[in-house]
C-alpha cells in the first residue's frame, strides 16, 4: 500500500507539471490578451491556479483508485499495468482538450467549456473555420506532446509491478483501504474543509483578466461547465420571483409607439442584413479601423445606433436576438430546442400579419448549423435560400457561398417582390468576415479579419450602388446590424464590453431623417421593438425587446456568454460570474440599483425560459 501511496504521490507530481507546462504554454501563445498585465502577476496566476490544477489530479487520482480496487477484487492482484494504460489514455485526451483551450483562445478570448465543446456535434465547422495546415499542426503537435507526456509520466511512476496470490480476504482488505484513500481524495477535489467547494471563482485573483484565465485550469472549467450547463431546468435566482418581475419591468420602455418617427411611410420594404462578425471595432464611423467605407457612408446618409451591444457572443443567439427580440441564457441557446422556440414571438410572424409578403431568408452556409434551419421555419419565413442554392464555383474553400454572390441574389429577389403590391421583407445573413476570412480578392490588408470585413464591406457598396440603379432605393429601409462582436484588434476578452460592441444602421429612402446619431444604450434584441413600433405594428408581444426611439426607453444593455452576464448603463459597466458568485467587473459610476438590475434581468430571462 505504500508503493501505492508512493505512486500517487509521483503521478500528482506529473499532472502538476503537466497544468504548468500548458498554463506557460497557455500565457506565450495568447500573450497579445495580456492587456498590459505585469509578468509577475501572470506568474502568479502558477501559483493561485495550483488549488484548481490539484482538485482536477485529486478527479484523475479518484478514477485511477477506484479502477485499481475493482481489479484487486477481480484478479485477486495489486497491478499497475491496467492504470498505467488508463493513464496514458487520459494523457491523450487531456492533451488534445488542453491544446484546444490554447488555440480557441486565440479565436474566442475566452476558456474552453460545455457551450464550445458541443461545436464538436458538428465538426464540419470546426473544420470550416480553420485552414488544412492548422489541422495538421494541431494532429502533429497533439501527437508529439502526448509521446512526450506518456514518457515523462513512465519516467516519474517507474516500472509496472504487480503483487500476486492475494487470498479472498487480503483481496477485500487491499480494495477497502485503495477506496479510503480514494475518499481521502474528496479533500483536495473540494479545495479543503470549508463548506463551499471549489468553484472558477477561486482563480480570480487580478484586475487583469487574462492572468486570471491563465490561472483557472482548463479541464477543471470544461467538465465544472458540463455541470452546470443545462439552463433548460436551471434557474438562476438572486431574489424573490415577483421582486425580479417589478425591477425588470421598471427597466422598460413606456407603452405605446415611439415618438420619434424616421419613416417617410408606415410600410417601406424592409431589409435586414446581419453581417457576420462586424465589431464596432473595425466599423469607422464607430472610432474602430477604417475599413468599412460604405458602411460609414451609409452610416452618414441614415442613422448611427452608436451604443448597441449583442445580446451575446455567437450567430446562433444573435439569430434569436434579430428574429425573435429574445434575450439568450449563458451557455445556452434557445434556437436548439424548437419545442421551447415554438413558443417565441417573430419578427417576420408579425410582418406578414401586417401586410408583408415575400419574406426571405438567405444565407451561403449550411442552414443545419445550430439548429437554424428549424429556427427560420418556425419564425414563419416563406422561402430559404442557401449553400445549395448557388453554384458550387461560388463556394469558398471552407465555410459557405463568397458574399459577393450572396449580395447580387438579394439584389435579384428584391427586384423580383418589387413587381408585386404587398411590401417584401428579406433577411439576409452575410458570411465571408467567419473564420478562416477566405475572399476572393486580392489581400488589401495584413490582417486576415479586417481583410474580410473590408470584402464584404465592398460587397455591401456595390450591393447598394445597384439598389440604387434598379429604383428599389426610395421605398426600402435597409437595417445592418452586427451578430456578435469578436474579440478584433483590442483582443478583447469575454469580460470587456468591447468584445459586444456592435453597429446597427438603418439607411434607405424609406428614412425621414439622415445624418443622425442615436447614443442611447441598447441591445442588439431591441432593434424588432424599435423596428415594428416604426412600422406602426405592436411590438408587446416581445417582452425583452425595447423601443430605442422613445424617450421614456430605459438605457441599458445587457448580454450574456458561458455561466455569467455583463450589464452596461451610460456611466457603468458590470459582469458577473455566477460560478464565482460575484462580479469580476465594476467599471464607472455603479450604483447598487444597477447591480441589483443586471440579476433581475438574468432572474427574469431565466424563469421566462424555463415556462417555454
Amino acid at each position: 500500500m505504500l508503493k501505492f501511496l508512493k505512486y500517487l504521490l509521483k503521478t500528482t507530481l506529473f499532472w502538476l507539471l503537466t497544468f504548468a507546462f500548458y498554463r506557460l504554454a497557455f500565457i506565450l501563445f495568447n500573450i497579445s490578451y495580456s492587456a498590459g498585465a505585469p509578468i509577475d502577476v501572470l506568474a502568479k496566476s502558477f501559483w493561485v491556479g495550483l488549488r484548481l490544477d490539484i482538485s482536477m489530479t485529486g478527479y484523475i487520482l479518484l478514477f485511477v483508485s477506484f479502477i485499481q480496487a475493482v481489479k484487486i477484487l477481480i484478479s485477486h492482484k495489486f497491478t499497475y499495468q491496467l492504470i498505467h494504460w488508463v493513464n496514458f489514455i487520459v494523457i491523450i485526451l487531456f492533451t488534445a482538450l488542453l491544446l484546444a483551450n490554447i488555440n480557441l483562445y486565440s479565436y474566442w478570448g475566452r476558456l474552453l467549456d460545455a457551450e464550445g465543446f458541443s461545436f464538436l456535434k458538428t465538426p464540419w465547422v470546426i473544420f470550416a473555420s480553420v485552414s488544412w495546415y492548422e489541422s495538421l499542426l494541431f494532429i502533429a503537435i497533439w501527437i508529439v506532446l502526448s509521446i512526450a507526456g506518456i514518457y515523462l509520466y513512465k519516467r516519474l511512476t517507474g516500472k509496472t509491478f504487480c503483487i500476486n496470490n492475494f487470498s479472498p480476504m487480503a483481496s477485500s482488505i487491499a480494495s477497502f483501504l485503495v477506496l479510503l484513500i480514494a475518499a481521502l481524495l474528496i479533500i483536495p477535489i473540494r479545495g479543503g474543509f470549508g463548506v463551499a467547494p471549489n468553484n472558477t471563482g477561486v482563480a480570480y485573483f487580478s484586475s487583469y483578466n487574462y492572468a486570471n484565465h491563465a490561472a483557472v485550469n482548463p479541464l477543471w472549467n470544461l467538465f465544472y461547465s458540463f455541470k452546470r450547463m443545462d439552463a433548460r431546468t436551471h434557474h438562476y435566482s438572486f431574489m424573490d420571483d415577483d421582486k425580479a418581475l417589478k425591477i425588470f419591468n421598471e427597466m422598460k420602455s413606456a407603452e405605446g409607439d415611439s415618438t420619434l418617427q424616421v419613416l417617410k411611410k408606415d410600410r417601406p420594404n424592409v431589409v435586414l442584413i446581419l453581417m457576420e462578425s462586424f465589431s464596432a471595432q473595425v466599423v469607422g464611423a464607430l472610432g474602430g479601423e477604417q475599413v468599412t467605407p460604405n458602411l460609414d457612408s451609409l452610416a452618414k446618409e441614415g442613422i448611427l445606433f452608436s451604443n448597441i451591444y449583442a445580446a451575446s457572443d455567437r450567430s446562433d443567439k444573435g439569430l434569436v436576438a434579430t428574429i425573435a427580440g429574445y434575450q439568450v441564457l449563458p451557455g445556452y441557446s434557445i434556437i436548439q430546442y424548437p419545442e421551447k422556440a415554438q413558443s417565441l414571438s417573430f419578427l417576420p410572424r408579425e410582418l406578414k400579419e401586417a401586410g408583408y409578403g415575400n419574406l426571405t431568408y438567405m444565407y451561403g452556409g449550411d442552414m443545419g448549423f445550430k439548429g437554424m434551419n428549424s429556427f427560420v421555419v418556425l419564425a414563419g419565413f416563406e422561402e430559404v435560400i442557401a449553400i445549395d442554392d448557388f453554384p458550387a464555383s461560388t463556394r469558398g474553400k471552407k465555410w459557405g457561398v463568397h458574399d459577393e454572390y450572396t449580395f447580387d441574389r438579394l439584389l435579384a429577389e428584391m427586384e423580383n417582390s418589387s413587381r408585386e403590391e404587398k411590401p417584401f421583407f428579406k433577411y439576409f445573413f452575410t458570411l465571408s468576415s467567419h473564420e478562416p476570412f477566405d475572399v476572393p480578392m486580392e489581400r488589401v490588408n495584413s490582417d486576415p479579419y479586417l481583410n474580410s470585413v473590408y470584402y464584404t464591406d465592398r460587397c455591401l457598396g456595390r450591393f447598394i450602388e445597384g439598389v440604387k440603379a434598379k429604383g428599389l432605393w426610395d421605398n426600402t429601409l435597409f437595417v445592418l446590424i452586427a451578430d456578435h462582436g469578436t474579440p478584433g484588434p483590442a483582443k478583447a476578452t469575454s469580460q470587456m464590453k468591447e468584445r459586444y460592441h456592435i453597429p446597427m444602421i438603418w439607411a434607405g429612402g424609406a428614412l425621414a431623417a439622415g445624418d443622425t446619431v442615436v447614443a442611447t444604450v441598447g441591445s442588439q434584441k431591441d432593434m424588432v421593438a424599435t423596428l415594428l413600433n416604426q412600422l406602426s405594428i405592436p411590438s408587446e408581444k416581445f417582452t425583452f425587446s425595447r423601443d430605442l426611439l422613445s424617450p421614456a426607453a430605459g438605457e441599458y444593455a445587457f448580454f450574456t456568454y458561458s455561466d455569467a452576464f455583463g450589464y452596461i448603463t451610460a456611466g457603468s459597466y458590470q459582469v458577473y460570474d455566477n460560478a464565482a458568485k460575484r462580479y469580476l467587473v465594476t467599471e464607472g459610476d455603479v450604483s447598487p440599483l444597477d447591480s441589483v438590475r443586471g440579476k433581475a434581468c438574468l432572474q427574469v430571462v431565466s424563469a421566462d425560459h424555463l415556462k417555454r
